[in-house]
């Protein structure tokens, strides 16, 4: 689906997509009957950046049925020891390309160690998994705030072409957004916060292969607001780094 219009579903920041594998893949009238191993799973590399944002990008793989791709029901999963911290896809799913998995980013980990898994699947449903491990270290401290781009409306289609206003920026730091919170004149719209231990945000990096940005890819924030705002004017985005440094980006347009 490399090139063609993806629809989606958006749920708020934490946005998740997949496809359903067909036949066409493998060609027509494969017979999975005596197809129960997926030949060679998929690899990856594991890339911790400069602000702290983990960077996975899967390939290879090669199976009989002529098809392999990210499991699209919990392709990526980050343990620490045995505990599941977070993984890609929980959430609501959507109608896209599986491409959208093999590009991923998580953001929020504290220092430490893990372990990253990736589970790919054969035409079949057959699964194999790859894992590695990694160290986040502790950023050194920095006084750059984030940058925020200025909130906008933005017209989102989502499932079976339904469409909605959201409320749409960009967010972005040198060692890691840890609070991000929306109002309105005082009204709080959502709030999102990271690197506590709990929260973590994912996103995808399709568009480079197909030019177009969609509500999962990148580091875009898509958010619902509440019905009761309808007629508010203006909002504003606060975010603070994991030291502390702050910055607020102002939209002056009234919500419809």
């Amino acid at each position: 689906m490399i090139g063609s219009k993806k629809r989606l579903t958006v749920v708020g920041v934490a946005l998740i997509a997949t496809s359903l594998a067909s036949s066409a893949f493998a060609g027509p009238a494969y017979n999975c009957k005596a197809d129960k191993r997926l030949d060679v799973p998929m690899q990856f590399s594991a890339v911790i950046e400069s602000n702290g944002r983990l960077h996975l990008s899967a390939s290879g793989g090669s199976d009989k049925s002529g098809w392999v791709a990210p499991y699209n029901s919990g392709a990526w999963r980050v343990l620490n020891g045995s505990t599941v911290v977070t993984r890609f896809t929980d959430g609501m799913f959507a109608f896209a390309s599986t491409d959208l998995l093999k590009e991923s980013y998580v953001e929020g980990l504290l220092p430490g160690a893990y372990t990253i898994e990736l589970t790919s699947t054969d035409l079949c449903g057959n699964r194999g998994v790859t894992k590695q491990s990694i160290t986040i270290k502790q950023p050194a401290w920095e006084g750059t705030p984030p940058a925020i781009s200025a909130p906008q409306l933005t017209l989102v289609g989502g499932y079976l072409g339904a469409t909605s206003y959201t409320l749409y920026f960009t967010a972005t730091d040198d060692t890691g957004i840890k609070r991000l919170t929306n109002e309105s004149n005082g009204h709080p719209i959502a709030e999102y916060k990271y690197f506590n231990g709990t929260s973590y945000r994912w996103w995808t990096a399709f568009y480079p292969q197909d030019s177009e940005l969609t509500a999962f890819e990148g580091p875009s924030f898509y958010v619902m607001y509440p019905p009761e705002l309808k007629g508010q004017c203006g909002v504003q985005v606060t975010g603070e780094d994991v030291f502390g440094n702050l910055f607020t980006a102002t939209g002056t347009f009234c919500l419809p």
